[in-house]
């Protein structure tokens, strides 16, 4: 979301220039209907399978509006056999009913993953133009995503990476496989569909983006599969909207469920810079808000930056003096219309699908939806951009009232506040600068459930060097001491030793749970050291043993010119010999001597 250079990337960033592979064991498929494996990621299939990794395929749907799923299954079996698989499974949903925000399929795919455990899941991609294959890719990336430290879903998926492939779209990919050797075997496996060839030319389309994908690649790959590939990091840290925006469009992603418009408050002062940002995240938003509202809290003027934002109207309240941000908050509660409001400083990000996610959950008549957010590192560059230094999960989670009365893990932009209720029960305290939120919030949870959101969708941004309130009182300072203390007295927590108790227990059950997650990560890394170090060994050894094949085959090389200079001088002596022979000289000589008794050598 930073501000970027004029200057073009090049080729080499937008699209790979080299190929290479998919790694990961074991794989599973997630395949929407009977022929993506095949259509969508056939060749890989077959790679990993001759490296004698294990490969699963899950057909979620029967398949019915193209065919007959008895047919269609029994096509996929025979499919599956040439790509050297056991046979798929099937689940047999309806063609054409899945549903990103199906919660039965969730948890069926919650299940799987944390049976199967993948290293690598190959889905769809989000910018494909079937509604299944959208539904599949979307659901996948928030099942991965939801899953919260010490779960076995989580466990199960701390290795995974996930590919997107494509069938019915190009993706913007950042890996492409050669699949020349395997694609014989891949035309096959596609002819085992012969229902599905009688409706559409897939293998005519299947050779035309298995060539296209040819064109950065060396002469020698004659087709190549494309990829859009991230790791558990990235699933962690980055929104569905970022991963599906990654990879291509995502104009549909709205219509997935009928979602609320939200207002949104911006709070700002003297930072223009970074309101142009937030106010840029929020243009990006798939779904729109109702209302913008940017309180400008007695800086200077930013009339002339809110009207020249486009695809929005801006209604601004610009105090002539500093308020504070309760007040400053309170003035935008206050103006705004919507039954929630949602608030984003002018130093955080949404990202495209946060006011998607929160206004869904409001349409399902969820009271105060929360979702998670990532802390977002940032610095100003040498050339006075903002750039990213790191991001971290480190925001959100089940709630735990008892914790939440100890330590906030809800920054503000997470949660849709209802607005009737929040006015209800007073507001922001203007009397209060620091924590505000967090004090509203405490209130609030007094009279409406707060309902946790899996989903990432906003990044809280520590910005070096930009000023504010937090940035002057640090963890430990004497201020944030001070206003810790004053909110835990406001709202009584001091009073109650067992709530005390109880919030120090959640955090030490956590800090148990990271300690033993930390131990677990370091074991696994000591034993990828020790497999990596064998590897390493083997590869000099191996490499020790090919320099010597390469002296031998110098040497022996060396032999056969030698040999062959010798047998040329021989062939060069026998044909003098000949033209010797055959010469009437010789011929004399050897009448000569037959007739002194002597003869030819033979």
């Amino acid at each position: 979301m930073g501000y970027h250079s004029a200057m073009m990337r090049s080729e080499e960033e937008l699209v790979p220039y080299a190929p290479g592979r998919l790694g990961g064991s074991p794989v599973l498929v997630l395949a929407p209907h009977p022929d993506d494996e095949v259509f969508g990621c056939g060749g890989a299939i077959v790679q990993l399978r001759n490296s004698g990794i294990e490969v699963r395929v899950v057909v979620l749907s029967d398949g019915e509006a193209q065919g007959d799923p008895e047919v269609r299954q029994t096509e996929a079996r025979h499919a599956a056999e040439i790509l050297g698989l056991e046979e798929p499974e099937f689940w047999g949903l309806a063609d054409r009913s899945l549903r990103a925000d199906d919660p039965d399929l969730a948890d069926r795919l919650r299940t799987l993953f944390t049976e199967f455990a993948p290293g690598l899941l190959l889905l769809p991609s989000p910018a494909e133009i079937h509604p299944d294959h959208r539904a599949v890719a979307m659901l996948g990336y928030s099942v991965i995503q939801s899953a919260s430290p010490g779960s076995a879903l989580h466990d199960a998926l701390q290795a995974t990476r996930v590919a997107a492939y494509e069938v019915s779209a190009v993706l913007r990919p950042n890996l492409l496989v050669d699949v020349t050797r395997e694609w014989e075997t891949v035309l096959s496996a596609a002819a085992a569909y012969a229902s599905q060839l009688e409706h559409r030319p897939y293998t005519e389309v299947m050779e035309g983006m298995a060539r296209a994908r040819r064109l950065t690649l060396p002469q020698e790959v004659e087709r190549a599969e494309a990829y859009h590939v991230v790791d558990p990091r990235y699933i962690r840290t980055h929104s569905l909207g970022e991963w599906a925006a990654a990879q291509g469009p995502i104009a549909d992603l709205e219509t997935v469920s009928e979602a609320v418009q939200l207002d949104v408050v911006v709070r700002t002062r003297n930072r223009q810079h970074l309101l142009r940002e937030a106010l840029a995240s929020i243009r990006a938003q798939i779904h729109p808000a109702q209302k913008v509202i940017v309180v400008n809290d007695g800086g200077e003027s930013v009339a002339t930056l809110c009207s020249s934002q486009e695809g929005f109207g801006i209604d601004l309240i610009e105090c002539d003096e500093s308020l504070g941000r309760s007040a400053a908050a309170q003035l935008g509660l206050e103006r705004a219309t919507a039954s929630h409001v949602v608030f984003l400083d002018d130093d955080d990000l949404m990202y495209p699908d946060h006011l998607l996610v929160l206004g869904q959950a409001v349409a399902r008549a969820v009271t105060a939806p929360y979702v998670d957010a990532v802390q977002g590192i940032w610095r100003v560059g040498k050339d006075g951009d903002l750039e990213p230094v790191a991001r971290h999960r480190t925001f959100g989670g089940d709630f735990d009232e008892a914790l939440f009365g100890l330590v906030n893990h809800i920054p503000l932009p997470c949660i849709a506040i209802p607005r009737e209720l929040a006015l209800e029960i007073g507001g922001f305290d203007v009397e209060m600068d620091l924590y505000e939120d967090w004090d509203l919030m405490l209130r609030l949870v007094r009279k409406t459930p707060l309902t946790y959101l899996p989903r990432v969708t906003c990044e809280y941004r520590i910005v070096e060097g930009s000023g504010g309130i937090t940035g002057a009182n640090p963890p430990g300072s004497p201020g944030q001491l001070a206003a810790l203390e004053s909110l835990w007295r406001r709202h009584g927590f001091l009073d109650d030793r067992r709530q005390v108790a109880s919030a120090v227990m959640s955090l030490v059950a956590a800090r148990d749970r990271a300690s033993e997650l930390a131990r677990i990560r370091d074991e696994e890394l000591l034993d990828s050291r020790g497999v990596r170090d064998g590897l390493e060994a083997e590869l000099r050894r191996i490499g020790a043993e090919g320099e010597q094949m390469a002296r031998d085959n110098r040497e022996l090389e060396e032999r056969v010119v030698a040999l062959e200079a010798v047998q040329n001088e021989v062939e060069r002596l026998g044909a003098i010999l000949e033209q010797i022979y055959s010469s009437r000289t010789w011929k004399l000589h050897e009448l000569l001597d037959s007739l002194r008794g002597r003869s030819r050598p033979k």
